[in-house]
């Protein structure tokens, strides 16, 4: 029987200033089924303004995907439209994405809610949504149906209508689901609980935790993105009872088109009373230091609660003195905010993680729905 495997191929355009990120896609992909048959790196200080590498790198490119029968180019910059059908008209017949279309894939795959398939549906419509009139216009239809319009005068105002339409749908179906879970939230401080958001970095480790506390046993160890929607237990520590929401997990640059589709997601984490911040201590110094901006960035839009506990998880697989390196950098970007080191999947001072919750909700009131 013929395989159904796709292969892919990662391209770079290299800055001298940005972290690489071929490992990075290489998981991703890989880990929704792409067999990768091939890496391109080109070092620049630029990128190319037609094809985002140069034109030679482009031809070796092609050679490549001829040559390995490839059947998808990713590349892991953000490609505009224009350089999106510009590539494939070069390289020939093969489908060609960049981080941020991998990304959305990776949540397709996943999404297992109307509101993770209604998110992924209107952050990938939001993004190609300049695609239908550049494709039009690299192609020189004219009469002919494209995507989802028919013909017409102009193809591409037919298509931004049908566009415009199905975005206007989606954020009602959205705005129905926030709804709902206002209601919730509302009917959960009615009852007394405060609630504790899980966040953070994905691959973190917030799903184990979660599973550890509320005895569940949601998937782990997918890669990137195995939790897509946020999910909800009542837990009782101690006599003390709140509930525990585990989300979606952050990653460095993403595009503010997913972050805003993803509101109904990190809404969650926005209306918390305490959030659990996860970081995973195995990483280098440097990319703690990166991730951590990246995700005091993310907070500052999503306007997580001042309230927080950092999570030094995974210590289990580092040394001592790594642990208190990592401590005293990331006190330095977070002053204030109590740190906990611990292992969600041994257990190591996680009862100690419960305890801080009690301590901050012994000297904090939780926030009063108006």
């Amino acid at each position: 029987m013929k395989s159904t495997t796709l292969k892919a191929i990662i391209v770079e355009c290299k800055l001298p200033r940005n972290v690489s990120r071929v490992g990075e896609l290489s998981s991703m992909a890989g880990n929704i089924g792409y067999e990768i048959v091939g890496t391109l790196v080109q070092k620049r200080n630029s990128v190319h303004h037609s094809h985002c590498i140069g034109v030679g790198k482009l031809e070796e490119l092609k050679r490549m995907v001829d040559q390995r029968k490839a059947d998808t180019v990713i590349f892991t910059n953000t490609l505009p439209s224009s350089q999106v059908f510009k590539i494939q008209r070069r390289i020939g017949d093969v489908k060609v994405i960049d981080r941020n279309l991998l990304i959305l894939e990776v949540f397709n795959k996943r999404a297992m809610t109307e509101e993770a398939k209604l998110q992924i549906e209107l952050a990938r419509l939001r993004y190609t949504f300049s695609w239908g009139r550049e494709f039009i216009k690299l192609k020189g239809i004219v009469g002919e149906q494209v995507g989802w319009s028919g013909p017409g005068d102009y193809p591409f105002k037919e298509y931004e209508k049908a566009a415009r339409r199905r975005l206007k749908n989606l954020n009602m179906k959205l705005r129905r689901v926030k709804k709902m879970k206002v209601k919730l939230r509302e009917r959960r401080r009615e009852l007394g609980f405060p609630t504790v958001a899980l966040a953070g970095y994905t691959q973190s480790g917030k799903t184990t935790f979660f599973n550890r506390v509320t005895s569940e046993s949601k998937d782990v160890g997918l890669g990137p993105f195995t939790t897509l929607t946020s999910c909800s237990r009542l837990i009782n520590w101690r006599g003390f009872k709140c509930i525990l929401v585990d989300s979606i997990g952050f990653i460095e640059d993403m595009h503010p088109m997913i972050i805003d589709a993803f509101y109904a997601t990190l809404d969650e984490i926005s209306n918390s009373d305490l959030v659990l911040l996860f970081v995973d201590a195995s990483e280098s110094i440097r990319t703690l230091i990166r991730k951590i901006s990246s995700i005091n960035s993310i907070s500052r839009r999503i306007e997580m609660p001042q309230h927080q506990i950092l999570c030094l998880n995974k210590v289990d697989l580092v040394s001592d003195t790594h642990v208190v390196e990592a401590c005293e950098t990331l006190s330095r970007f977070m002053p204030g905010v109590k740190i906990c080191s611990l292992s969600a999947l041994t257990g190591k001072n996680v009862e100690l993680v419960l305890d801080s919750v009690l301590e901050k909700f012994g000297t904090v009131q939780p926030q009063i729905a108006s």
